[in-house]
């Protein structure tokens, strides 16, 4: 009885980053393809595209660094708030709405508006859609400290829930939103998304096991700065090193997402429509793996696990550049074995990074596990969206003179970020220590 409890939580805990991740991961597969090409529905194809792609990434990548200033704001707010007493999972309350809302904004606009129109609703529903998902995301990440109870091994499996959620939305948009926009174009896609997922983001609230509520933190504690609590994360020796990999990690997935449907269509000469024959099987692959991490982690820790994963997933994604060639079989078979082996990889960083940011919180003699979040996200935030707008790029001028060679350059371009965040695992913490000696534990 008491295992069916736990499981329980567990799974209600889940539909929290299913729900979001469902949002985030259509966002990001989708936002490149339609600025690009526009609505598959449209009668007239010459008119699809509402934007192109890489004017689009210029503002995208304007407004990830204008929604970096939310990340320590909704970090501070979400300690402070169990500083005083009150439970972090009721802030899921206040963010619940925003991110599906800003969702259909962004995927709203039509050739036929106004020029004008096309743009305030893009720029609104960036808005929205980025400080919608750091005022939810934050609070309920940080659940996996609160949540988990001083206990490491309910630690790990909660922060394993995570990525399961992510890897479960992932495979919902790769293999159901290509049919589905096919039919009813981007923006009653996004409805059709947006709205149970919204559902979903309020089932985590629910997830509480008995005696969780933190108790208020000592003033001492309470009264550290907005920026001190930020300088503390950033000097954090540990913590620069992990979310160096991690960086490169989510780089190159975001990457690779937003390249997939382009790899279909210009490599495979397929349609939108076989997405999920060749990301199917790595999306399977990489949900199988993902219930050995917690093992895995215990046997091998944390950081070694990830920093080999790194290493072999680099080289699978820089060998997605031969993506077309019928190296196994056919074109489409060569690439369903090539992404399935990055499966195992990917299962690794998604299942270990929700422990690994509040692993490093841990340390710390304050309640900083928010900050620690908020810090992560604005820096995944800021380089996801240079991966974005790497992509959006290629995407333009994979309409020109380069063609497949600029498709190609995708899957390189995944490669180089991971081999960069694993660069900066190694080489960040010991220029820091040179720079400020004695400040970095």
């Amino acid at each position: 009885m008491l295992a069916a409890v736990r499981l329980s939580r567990f799974v209600l805990f889940l539909c929290g980053q299913l729900g979001l991740n469902t949002i985030v991961r259509f966002f990001y597969q989708w936002i490149v393809d339609f600025t690009e090409r526009g609505d598959p529905t449209a009668v007239d194809p010459a008119s699809a595209a509402a934007f192109t792609a890489a004017t689009a990434g210029v503002v995208i990548l304007g407004f990830r660094i204008f929604d970096a200033i939310s990340d320590p704001l909704a970090g501070t707010v979400s300690d402070r708030w169990v500083q005083r007493g009150r439970e972090r999972r009721s802030l899921l309350w206040f963010s619940l709405l925003i991110p599906a809302v800003g969702l259909a904004l962004v995927f709203a606009p039509t050739p036929q508006m106004a020029v004008g129109l096309r743009w305030a609703l893009l720029c609104a529903g960036l808005l929205l859609f980025y400080v919608g998902y750091t005022f939810y995301a934050i609070p309920y990440w940080s659940l996996v400290d609160d949540y988990s109870q001083g206990s490491e091994d309910t630690r790990r499996w909660l922060s394993n829930m995570l990525g399961v959620g992510l890897l479960l939305a992932t495979i919902l948009i790769f293999v159901v939103s290509p049919g589905i926009i096919e039919s009813y174009g981007y923006f009653e896609s996004a409805l059709i998304f947006g709205i149970p997922c919204t559902m979903l983001m309020a089932l985590p609230y629910f997830a509480r096991p008995a005696g969780a509520l933190r108790v208020a933190m000592s003033p001492s504690a309470a009264s550290t700065g907005v920026f001190a609590s930020f300088a503390e994360a950033f000097r954090h020796r540990r913590f620069i090193a992990t979310l160096a990999v991690f960086s490169g990690a989510q780089m190159a997935f975001t990457a690779m997402t937003s390249a997939a449907a382009f790899i279909a269509t210009d490599l495979l000469k397929g349609t939108r429509g076989d997405i999920p024959f060749f990301l199917g099987p790595f999306l399977l692959c990489a949900l199988v793996s993902m219930f050995a991490v917690p093992a895995l982690t215990r046997r091998y820790g944390l950081e070694r696990l990830v920093v080999r994963a790194a290493i072999a997933l680099a080289v699978v994604y820089a060998g997605t550049a031969t993506l077309g060639m019928s190296l196994i079989g056919s074109p489409l078979l060569t690439a369903a074995v090539l992404f399935a082996l990055a499966g195992p990889m990917v299962a690794v960083f998604l299942s270990l990074e929700g422990e690994a940011v509040a692993s490093c919180a841990a340390e710390s003699s304050e309640e900083v596990t928010s900050v620690y979040f908020g810090v992560f996200n604005l820096v995944i935030k800021g380089l996801n969206a240079l991966a974005m707008f790497t992509v959006s790029v290629l995407a333009t001028l994979s309409s020109g003179e380069l063609g497949t060679l600029a498709v190609r350059a995708m899957g390189l371009a995944a490669g180089g970020m991971l081999a960069l965040g694993i660069l900066g695992y190694y080489l960040l913490p010991p220029l820091l220590d040179r720079l400020r000696p004695g400040v970095m534990r």
